[in-house]
């Protein structure tokens, strides 16, 4: 079996912000650098309890992944996956009443640490990046009315910015009406590249300029993550929550691991020299042999 995929030890933030209850979630609350499952999900409705909802999506999904076999490239997984969410949520309801409008929004990473692949969804607004060396590969579009209005033209990235309706989200996780889940597979997964999952508080203080100035192969996610907190730290409304995950080694399928050190690669050439240069000793004692006693 090829030797798997590597990632540094993940980072992470879940903080309070201008509020005085924090209805984001994050899973897992403490990595390690066999993580593979990562979530970040923003609780909506105040007094309707969304910090139940976040933390119930949070609980169930892990469950469901623990439970089922992992299937990338089979569309319903996922989609099976949120209707056991959505289950938890609906019982949930059930118990406590006063829960009924209680909502969250999701996003997902799974690391294929075999295959090299990452598996990404999400629902609503929090979002979902993958960088390489400060370059945005993808981009989760946000469920929000916002998002739609650019994709009509009616407004500007400009206007969308300060929009009045900028934090109106259009689809959630909830345990009344089923909703549907965006998925996308990558497949391109070099070393050094990260995987940045994030709450809408987040991004409040977060532009595209910051994340291709911070963002680099040469920065670990210990000096990201303080950037972050040290750009929202008292000026961010919101709760604000983020997971950050970097490759550090990509497994390439045939026991071996691609980007190997300059030590590594020395050593192994360091060996083929001591083995060629038995070979020319021995060949030399056979000539000499045959010559003095044959």
């Amino acid at each position: 079996m090829g030797a798997a995929t590597q990632v540094y030890l993940p980072a992470f933030l879940n903080e309070l912000g201008n509020r005085s209850n924090n209805e984001d979630a994050i899973f897992p609350k403490q990595p390690s650098k066999e993580s593979s499952l990562f979530l970040v999900c923003d609780g909506v409705g105040g007094q309707a309890k969304g910090e139940i909802a976040s933390a119930l999506i949070c609980e169930k999904f892990p469950e469901y992944f623990s439970q089922t076999r992992v299937a990338l490239e089979e569309m319903n997984f996922l989609a099976a996956g949120l209707q056991y969410v959505e289950a938890g949520l609906k019982a949930a309801i059930q118990e406590f009443p006063e829960r009924e409008k209680m909502a969250s929004t999701l996003t997902l990473c799974y690391l294929d640490r075999e295959n090299n692949k990452a598996l990404l969804a999400w629902v609503g607004d929090s979002r979902i990046y993958h960088i390489r060396d400060g370059e945005i590969l993808f981009q989760t579009k946000d469920h929000s009315e916002v998002q739609q209005l650019l994709e009509m033209g009616e407004i500007s990235e400009e206007e969308a910015e300060n929009h009045p309706r900028k934090n109106v989200i259009t689809r959630a996780v909830n345990g009344n009406n089923a909703t549907r889940i965006d998925q996308k597979i990558i497949t391109d997964i070099r070393k050094n590249d990260f995987f940045f999952l994030c709450t809408d508080g987040i991004l409040e203080n977060l532009n595209n300029a910051s994340i291709k100035e911070w963002f680099v192969a040469t920065n670990s996610v210990k000096e990201i993550r303080l950037k972050i907190q040290e750009n929202a730290k008292g000026k961010t409304k919101d709760n604000y929550s983020m997971y950050l995950v970097k490759i550090e080694t990509i497994g390439n399928g045939d026991g071996t691991i691609a980007n190997q050190t300059t030590k590594q690669l020395s050593k192994s050439k360091g060996h083929s020299a001591i083995l060629l240069i038995g070979l020319l000793l021995t060949l030399c004692l056979l000539v000499y042999i045959l010559r003095h006693f044959v």
